[in-house]
């Protein structure tokens, strides 16, 4: 949608722009086209013909004549006509904050506040109701282009793969600290012997899952000559990783543990620890469970609150969290889970529940507060780095690709809604 506000607030940049010579004009009633039983008027084509020339005059662009600027205002309107019905067809809407804030965008570009914008168009006789008509009708295109083209557009992972190919080499030039438990195998195993040697890999890695020491299994349990030093091993290029991890590691998550892996030798199970000289991008997210109590017509604000801080205290006397989350919260998304939210980047919730959880220790239970949800009480319960570095890279990927394709892809739908439309040029 950003690209479409950014084009509407580039053609209206200047207050100037949006200040119609033809606000005096006398409405011309005389219909000039008819789009599916919709009747566009010659007033509406007249403004919309006075908008464009101050425009162009603005940027210094001579204009063509106004017969052929006409033919072309004509076919915007219609084509502008066309999808605002699909739109409302479809039940989109513009909220009265998109709305607000696309207003405030255009204020800020002209310097202004909001109030100080509006105050100038009332003293030069532009009724703000026609501004606000003007950028809801834009908004409601991008949101209908986004939804209509955006689906029409497939992007395979092969065509990102190809992309990321083309702008790097991220393999071979990333560094990767790792750590490693190494439970071997005999040169000549039996079966048996592998499946002992699997089973004891795959108890070393659900002890690391419920939380164990890495090192300290490492130093108890490792085969390799890494485990004297806790399991790690030094800095190695990605290009230099063996074949079992070269496909793995660039994959993992700092401070990720992968399951064990099978090689030749023995069962691997390697932990991410750093990376360097890749595309590295690291946040912190939060496992985390709440209990919500929302005022209802049966219980009132202040019993609300009352009762959420009468759960913490339960808590802080001992109780099961998770348990008074099932009885109590009427989160019912999360109440059979125990309250339990699973792991959350930043930016996820509400504000205040993002604060209530960056000022919780792990372990610790926020104090109550209010969201526009109702009343909660959190208890943060594990916190962990990620390295979302190669999913940024792809998702960028993704965008740049989206947006190759999507002028393309507009042009081919707008020619198919046209053709399909009833349109009547008198």
């Amino acid at each position: 949608m950003k690209q479409f506000i950014a084009f509407f607030i580039g053609a209206i940049c200047s207050v100037s722009m949006i200040l119609p010579a033809q606000a005096s004009r006398e409405s011309l009633d005389q219909v000039v086209a008819v789009v599916n039983q919709e009747a566009l008027m010659q007033s509406e084509l007249e403004a919309k013909l006075d908008s464009v020339y101050q425009n162009l005059r603005q940027r210094n662009i001579a204009p063509p004549s106004r017969d052929t600027l006409r033919r072309q205002v004509l076919d915007r309107l219609i084509l502008d006509t066309i999808q605002i019905q699909q739109a409302e067809e479809s039940g989109m809407r513009v909220s009265d904050v998109e709305l607000n804030n696309a207003l405030t965008n255009v204020a800020r570009q002209n310097k202004m506040t909001l109030q100080q914008f509006r105050q100038v168009l009332e003293r030069q006789g532009v009724p703000f109701s026609s501004v606000q008509e003007q950028i809801s009708r834009e908004l409601l295109i991008s949101q209908l282009r986004q939804r209509r083209v955006g689906e029409r557009i497939r992007i395979s992972d092969q065509e990102v793969d190809n992309f990321l190919a083309q702008e790097k080499t991220e393999l071979s030039n990333t560094d990767y600290r790792l750590q490693q438990i190494t439970v071997s195998i005999p040169e000549k195993a039996t079966p048996q012997q592998v499946a002992e040697a699997d089973e004891k890999a795959q108890d070393i890695y659900q002890q690391l899952v419920k939380g164990a020491d890495f090192s300290q299994l490492a130093i108890r349990l490792s085969d390799d000559e890494y485990a004297l030093q806790g399991g790690e091993m030094d800095w190695r290029r990605g290009s230099e990783l063996p074949v079992i991890l070269a496909d793995q590691v660039p994959a993992m998550g700092i401070n990720e543990t992968s399951v064990p892996l099978r090689s030749p030798s023995g069962f691997h199970i390697i932990r991410l620890l750093e990376k360097r000289g890749g595309p590295t991008k690291l946040v912190t997210e939060t496992l985390a469970r709440h209990i919500l109590i929302k005022p209802t017509a049966l219980r009132t604000e202040a019993q609300a609150r009352v009762l959420i801080n009468k759960l913490r205290q339960r808590i802080q006397d001992g109780e099961d969290f998770a348990e008074l989350a099932r009885t109590y919260s009427d989160d019912k998304a999360s109440a059979g889970e125990g309250g339990n939210l699973g792991w959350a980047k930043p930016g996820k919730y509400v504000p205040q529940f993002e604060a209530a959880i960056s000022n919780t220790s792990v372990n610790g239970i926020s104090p109550a507060f209010r969201s526009q949800f109702g009343w909660h009480i959190l208890r943060v319960e594990g916190r962990r780095s990620q390295d979302i570095g190669d999913q940024v890279a792809r998702d960028q990927a993704r965008q740049q690709l989206f947006k190759r394709k999507f002028d393309t892809e507009l042009d081919n739908w707008l020619r198919e809604q046209k053709a399909a439309a009833y349109i009547e040029i008198r």
